[in-house]
């Protein structure tokens, strides 16, 4: 908080920060947003929190967004297949839809089911993440049980003239990928246009290999990105965003015509997001930032049956349209030079309009929220309160707590407290012949204590959290429908250090997780109780490497802890070469030792581990 001011206010929800590299061993330091909405350094921070850099994503080269975020400390995924197939988000073991994900600020993701396509984020697009560990209900609300993710859309950056972009990429499993972009402005306007387009043949999303099941499932993606900014004069600024991602992913599942009848047919899902957001920031006052905010999200999915039998003429797959809108106003108010109080409202609408029926098909949610920030001296301070006001529900009110002690000068002790809610889903609900009317929202109480130390020679810190969720919705297998149970108890450790090593930058994360049904003792379905990453990489003059070791432990298919999936760990490796400032080439290989693994399994058997991949791409950068 000490190094909080007036200027690092005025980019306040300004999500088109410019820093560089997140890695403890830079020189310059890196700022966050999401954590407290407010900008600050992540040394200043009293929120765990990872950031990846546009300068980690061309490192790491990662194939999709997923493979990047879950080389975060205590972040999971869950895969049915190759790419484009449906994955779930598990941050510290929360279910999917506990952890709000934004672009730029705007919360995305389908209503009916809860939790955003991250298959439609291509990274090629992405500057960089942000992920804030713990409830974050008390600043955005319902979802944020688990966490935030932000994700801040590629800029460029470009203040003097046109500046072009290119890059072509090439890899197997018949991929490839073709990146163009275009930026320009100068001190008062910037804009950028981005295009990708990526194809992959892909491979078999399950085992069953009978019948139209033993086809590759192939993935295909077109995306733009739009944004700009004008500044009016030196107390008023604007921003504008636009991205649309459409994408034809190919799956296996059994294909039904009537309750009881079963026919072959090769399935695919049509998908499309938009994502579009106009943000105003006005210094009223020498110590009043006012931030006006406007956004809108829509997800729209539709399945597609290529039937065999002409008896299945006719039958068609679901269709689902959700539009999310959000309005906001915000407040930072600067009090003397250590104090910064936030005051905020929010309206959220949701709608959903589908080829099935649903009980109700929009929900509107308003909120007010208020923040204060102290810095007195070796202590920190930070606490805030939400309240939401569900048309559906009723009303809410969250709050958290955090004080952070510098103990000595390199030791740093936090210890925080934050509440949280989350409303079933559109699907929980409504879904005909799977959702519950009758189903709760979920609140939940995260108590953690973390430990930093930053030396001369790296950062290490750790971090033990315990979060208890009541009324947990969660799906079960047997009785193929959503479960309220009583409750989930989810605890764990998180370890993470950074330094260097004979010019190798080193970074090493583990989680060790027990989440468990406080009614039964089972584990919860799918989460792994200890994982880790280590990821080291070194730049010469033109030469450029980095090494990446993923392991993930057991855990359980089903809810009756009887359906064990074993443990695996994944070797990826890239390399780049620099010919000059406008030329750059880089080669990327994943799961270099082709390793086989499941990490989840479904009605006709194991899903499919992707395989050995590699990816050459060419990259060219005007002056």
């Amino acid at each position: 908080m000490n190094k909080i001011t007036l200027s690092a206010l005025s980019s306040v929800f300004a999500f088109t920060a410019t820093t560089t590299v997140a890695q403890s061993h830079n020189a310059m330091e890196t700022t966050i947003v999401t954590a407290t909405r407010t900008e600050q350094s992540i040394a200043d921070s009293l929120a765990p929190v990872t950031v990846f850099e546009r300068a980690d994503i061309e490192r790491i080269q990662p194939v999709d967004l997923q493979e990047l975020l879950a080389r975060a400390v205590g972040v999971s995924f869950v895969r049915n297949g190759g790419r484009g197939a449906a994955t779930s988000l598990f941050l510290r073991g929360n279910q999917s839809n506990h952890t709000l994900v934004l672009i730029d600020g705007v919360r995305i993701g389908s209503a009916t089911l809860g939790s955003p396509s991250l298959t439609n984020l291509p990274p090629e697009l992405i500057e960089r993440v942000e992920i804030v560990r713990g409830s974050r209900s008390s600043l955005y609300g319902s979802e944020a049980i688990g966490g935030v993710v932000n994700i801040i859309t590629r800029k460029y950056h470009s203040t003097n003239g046109v500046k072009p972009l290119l890059q072509l990429g090439i890899g197997s499993q018949g991929s490839s990928k073709v990146l163009a972009a275009i930026s320009g402005g100068n001190h008062q306007t910037q804009f950028n246009l981005s295009a990708l387009q990526e194809n992959t043949d892909g491979v078999d999303n399950t085992e069953d290999k009978s019948g139209v099941h033993g086809d590759k499932d192939s993935f295909e993606q077109t995306a733009y990105n739009l944004t700009a900014s004008h500044k009016i004069n030196e107390r008023a600024s604007v921003f504008a965003l636009y991205q649309n991602s459409r994408s034809e992913s190919d799956y296996d599942t059994k294909c039904y015509g009537t309750p009881f009848a079963v026919y072959s047919c090769s399935p695919y899902t049509l998908s499309e997001v938009n994502v579009a957001n106009i943000r105003g920031e006005f210094q009223v006052l020498q110590n009043w930032l006012l931030t006006l905010s406007a956004g809108e999200s829509k997800d729209q999915s539709q399945t597609k049956h290529s039937y065999l039998e002409p008896g299945a003429v006719g039958v068609s797959g679901d269709s689902f349209d959700t539009t999310r809108r959000i309005y906001s106003v915000q407040n930072d108010l600067l009090l003397g030079k250590d104090h910064v109080l936030t005051v905020g409202f929010e309206r959220l609408l949701d709608e959903v309009d589908s080829s099935l029926n649903y009980g109700e098909d929009s929900r509107a949610n308003k909120a007010v929220f208020a923040q204060w920030q102290a810095d007195f001296g070796i202590v920190d301070l930070t606490i805030g309160a939400r309240n939401d006001d569900n048309e559906q529900f009723g009303t809410y009110d969250t709050g958290n707590a955090s004080v952070g002690v510098q103990i000595a000068k390199p030791v740093k002790l936090i210890a925080s407290y934050g509440e949280g809610f989350n409303a079933p889903t559109f699907n929980d609900l409504y879904y005909p012949f799977y959702g519950v009317a009758t189903l709760k929202p979920e609140t939940s109480e995260n108590h953690e204590l973390e430990l930093r130390i930053d030396q001369a020679w790296g950062t290490w810190g750790a971090s033990y959290f315990q979060n208890d969720v009541d009324e947990l919705i969660q799906y079960n297998p047997a009785t193929f429908g959503p479960d309220q149970i009583k409750g989930a108890k989810l605890k764990g450790l998180e370890l993470s250090m950074a330094t260097s090593l004979y010019q190798w930058n080193i970074e090493a994360n583990a989680t060790f997780l027990d989440a468990t049904d406080t009614s039964t003792d089972k584990d919860l379905r799918r989460r792994a109780s200890k994982q880790f990453n280590i990821d080291t990489d070194r730049q010469w003059q033109h030469w450029g490497a980095s090494a990446g070791l993923r392991f993930v432990g057991k855990r359980y298919e089903d809810t009756n802890n009887t359906d064990e999936l074993g443990s695996y760990a994944l070797l990826d490796t890239a390399i780049s070469y620099r010919f000059n400032e406008q030329l750059k080439l880089n080669l990327a290989l994943k799961n270099i030792f082709d390793r086989e693994y499941v990490s989840a399994r479904g009605s006709l058997g194991d899903y499919q581990a992707i395989g050995r991949e590699a990816m050459l791409s060419i990259t060219y950068t005007g002056k």
